[in-house]
């Protein structure tokens, strides 16, 4: 019999760093994985090592959203199981966190309206995501991907401010309130809606395996420049 091994929980955008007991030497294994997201839809991944069944989502109906929706920011239940050549297999659900524990989240309307995320064990960093943009393409980002970026980053050790609009200048505002955040440095990193990249490990309908591998890529630079705590590796 398989046993699934090293399932433990983390951040969605990790990869599954799992491994298995009782297979042969070199068996040819394929890993699957299967979450639902807050619509409903079913999104699964296939690979020959578990670590790259986060660069394999595909939704399994051509209807579900683009983005794997995760709009509640709700631990998700990722289901992973490996198959062996000689028909063994082996299951177990391993729960995945948008947001890590101590992160706050708090709602800004007044001159400035976005949203603050403060992570319960800061870096130092802050990052401060103009979400302002009116065309079509970046208000279906700042709608699907933004949040999820902003949970996973402030969950990585990032105080980020994703502002939507506001009065006069909320951008500058912005700038000023978020540099006065306790424990924030000077230097306050600040990016486009549109140049933040989808979180490595979430599923985006059409696209294909490089192209998923180049985004968390992408996810992994983001961390580094901003100095938050980098995704596990094996």
């Amino acid at each position: 019999m398989l046993e699934i091994r090293g399932a433990a929980p983390g951040l969605l955008d990790d990869p599954l760093l799992l491994d298995v007991g009782g297979a042969a030497p070199n068996s040819a294994l394929v890993w699957r994985g299967r979450f639902r997201d807050d619509d409903g839809f079913v999104w699964r991944a296939a690979a020959p090592r578990s670590e790259q069944l986060s660069t394999a989502w595909v939704p399994a109906k051509a209807t579900a959203g683009p983005v794997a929706a995760l709009r509640s920011l709700h631990p998700v239940d990722v289901d992973v199981r490996v198959e062996s050549p000689d028909g063994s297999a082996a299951s177990r659900t391993i729960t995945r966190r948008l947001l890590d524990e101590g992160v706050r989240v708090r709602r800004w309307r007044d001159d400035v309206a976005g949203t603050l995320h403060l992570p319960g064990v800061p870096t130092g960093a802050a990052l401060l995501i103009d979400a302002t943009a009116e065309d079509e393409a970046s208000a279906h980002h700042v709608a699907a991907g933004i949040p999820l970026a902003a949970a996973l980053l402030a969950s990585r050790g990032v105080v980020v401010l994703v502002v939507t609009g506001g009065k006069g200048e909320p951008l500058a505002v912005a700038r000023e309130r978020l540099a006065a955040v306790p424990g924030v440095s000077d230097d306050v990193a600040a990016y486009a809606a549109a140049d933040v990249p989808l979180p490595a490990g979430v599923g985006l309908r059409g696209e294909d395996r490089q192209g998923a591998i180049d985004r968390a890529e992408a996810w992994d630079t983001l961390l580094a420049r901003l100095g938050a705590r980098p995704r596990a590796h094996r």
